[in-house]
């Protein structure tokens, strides 16, 4: 898979990442989440099996400031269901001994879609742009608001981008769609200005953050 930026103290770490391609592990499980994420969020999987008469599925990823939320959209044509997965801060005192990764895994949850709700999910991301030229060169920054969208639509696999704040970000529908169907809803942590934190600027200079920048290429993540 091809390079990513990200600060020079984990460049070692990003290479290795990229090598690691997701094949359809358990995502949820934060090992798995930690070296195979970028291919995760790019859907390689989706691309590799993206053919003419392939089922049509969607991946989405919704990165409200990677320390604090991480929410993940993904349903297909095949099966009709909406899996819903968010990935919180790790709260140690979740930790159980029967899980002590607890903290860390994603909780999710299984909708039914209707032929409605499925064809109103298509007609938002159509809308948005999800179908079309990918917004190749965008740079979606780790401690940042952002949505991804991979799809495999009519034989054909897309992957792009929407960063807030801008114009495309406020256009979008597809997130309140997909809001209205998620049962934790409530927990949504809505895009608003990144705080300013003198610690984590000194600590980002140093290198020391572990943040990392996506950025949309051509076809996928460059």
């Amino acid at each position: 898979m091809p390079p990513r930026s990200g600060p020079a103290v984990i460049a070692a770490a990003l290479a290795l990442l990229a090598g690691c391609a997701y094949t359809g592990g358990d995502i949820g499980n934060p090992f798995y989440r930690k070296v195979q994420w970028f291919s995760f969020v790019e859907a390689g999987d989706i691309a590799a099996a993206c053919v003419p008469g392939s089922p049509e599925r969607f991946r989405l990823v919704y990165n409200a400031l990677w320390d604090q939320q991480v929410r993940i959209y993904e349903w297909d044509s095949a099966a009709r269901t909406l899996k819903a997965s968010v990935r919180r801060s790790g709260n140690v005192a979740r930790i159980t001994l029967d899980d002590p990764l607890s903290p860390w895994r994603t909780d999710e949850a299984d909708i039914p879609l209707d032929q409605a709700a499925y064809d109103g999910l298509a007609a938002a991301l159509g809308e948005a742009g999800a179908f079309g030229p990918p917004a190749v060169g965008l740079e979606l920054p780790s401690h940042s608001y952002y949505w991804t969208a991979a799809s495999c639509r009519q034989g054909k696999y897309v992957f792009t981008a929407w960063a807030y704040p801008s114009d495309a970000y406020q256009a979008a529908r597809f997130p309140a769609a997909l809001a209205a169907l998620d049962p934790a809803r409530d927990g949504i942590i809505q895009p608003g200005p990144v705080p300013v934190d003198p610690f984590r600027n000194y600590d980002r200079q140093r290198g020391a953050t572990g943040e990392f920048t996506l950025k949309v290429g051509p076809n996928g993540l460059y």
